[in-house]
């Protein structure tokens, strides 16, 4: 209950100021708890984000977990999850904090790649390069779209996106 009214406070107030004049007792006075019990919950306020960035992700691969699935679909729920969260990767965007969405996407994509079937076999270190590279365009193109508005529907978006894929990823294996 501490760590998601922290998670909340913190949400709370970047929404109105710079994540750089954030205090931790701010934090904790608003989210009902201690400066202790931040400290035992986290080391620092970037934690708080890049745990719930994870944690994210993890609610992101629970959608991708059906057997099939196609690379249209795949984007169509990233779009579509990342859309339901848009107020929180908004404050994240402001705050210049996307180099953590990036590292908790190539995480997730580090693991979630040991499911995906490939067209092309790659190294290691090809897939390395890959991994980063595609979390790299996602990321933009989501900035992107969330700066235009989110004008264009999830299904849109996976026309887009999902349609590049297709030349590499052939699939997920069944979870």
């Amino acid at each position: 209950m501490s760590r998601e009214s922290i998670v909340t406070a913190l949400i709370e107030v970047m929404k109105y100021k710079n994540f750089e004049d954030i205090s931790i007792t701010e934090i904790a006075r608003r989210a009902g708890v201690s400066r202790m019990a931040f400290y035992r919950n986290y080391s620092s306020m970037t934690d708080v984000i890049a745990e719930r960035l994870d944690s994210m992700y993890q609610e992101y691969s629970q959608l991708l977990v059906q057997s099939d699935i196609s690379n249209y679909e795949i984007t169509r729920l990233f779009f579509y999850y990342f859309r339901q969260h848009r107020e929180f990767i908004t404050v994240i965007f402001k705050a210049k904090l996307t180099y953590l969405m990036l590292d908790s996407m190539i995480d997730f994509m580090n693991d979630f790649s040991n499911y995906l079937i490939c067209n092309i076999e790659g190294t290691d270190k090809a897939d390395k390069y890959n991994i980063r590279f595609v979390a790299g365009g996602f990321l933009n193109v989501l900035m992107l779209w969330m700066e235009n508005g989110m004008q264009e529907s999830d299904e849109e978006m996976s026309e887009i996106i999902g349609n590049r894929l297709s030349s590499h990823i052939s699939g997920v294996k069944n979870i």
